[in-house]
């Protein structure tokens, strides 16, 4: 069982109607359907969200109330943060990135990266082994500190919206799109949703959206 914090957009928002209509999409112009479910796959399972903590194991030691009350501190002492996000590229894949300045969120993920870390299980040999060839040198000491390379300096919020794609692909995301992300749409982070795998490879699920500034559940 892993669990993660993340930023799920507020039901009813346009964000989260966006991802809606994009997960639920029959048909995307230039991609085949098989093709187009085998590269949101991991959308769909994750869910549509941005991390702010990656997903981990808790110590033997550790338990779900602890980490909660972890988290419903770091939301008590947040404010909340809105981004204007634009599509980009992200490591070879499609995502939604900020169009603003992202140091606030970035002091956010920080807080959960640092203060959920004691909470954490080891990573296993395995993952280690998955993992590390490819990092680098800054990456690794992070991977080896945290239990993944993309925290504190390496972080970027982003929402995924596909796996790595053609050129030809990505052209048809891109114009699909397009008329959808003319106004910009707002990551309006007002909570920090709490998400549980209950086995591997199974979907994450919400458990607890917790509000910025008062650390009480919604």
């Amino acid at each position: 069982m892993r669990y993660a914090v993340y930023f799920c957009p507020p039901a009813g928002s346009g964000l989260d109607a966006l991802g809606r209509e994009w997960l639920s999409a029959r048909h995307i112009a230039g991609i085949a359907p098989e093709r187009w479910r085998t590269l949101t796959a991991n959308v769909r399972r994750y869910g549509w969200h941005a991390t702010l903590c990656a997903p981990f194991a808790l110590a033997e030691a550790a338990g779900y109330d602890e980490l909660r009350r972890e988290v419903a501190d770091i939301a008590r002492h947040a404010s909340v943060i809105e981004l204007a996000m634009q599509l980009d590229h992200l490591a070879g894949f499609l995502a939604l990135r900020p169009h603003d300045d992202e140091q606030d969120v970035h002091t956010l993920a920080d807080q959960c990266v640092r203060r959920l870390n004691p909470l954490r299980a080891p990573n296993s040999e395995a993952t280690w082994q998955r993992r590390a060839p490819h990092l680098d040198a800054a990456e690794l000491a992070l991977f080896r500190q945290y239990g993944y390379p993309y925290v504190l300096d390496r972080y970027r919020f982003h929402m995924t919206v596909s796996a790595p794609a053609s050129e030809t692909e990505t052209q048809a995301m891109r114009a699909w799109f397009a008329p959808r992300l003319a106004d910009r749409p707002v990551a309006r982070i007002d909570a920090l949703t709490l998400c549980q795998e209950k086995a591997p490879d199974q979907p994450f699920e919400p458990l607890e959206r917790i509000p910025l500034g008062t650390g009480a559940a919604a």
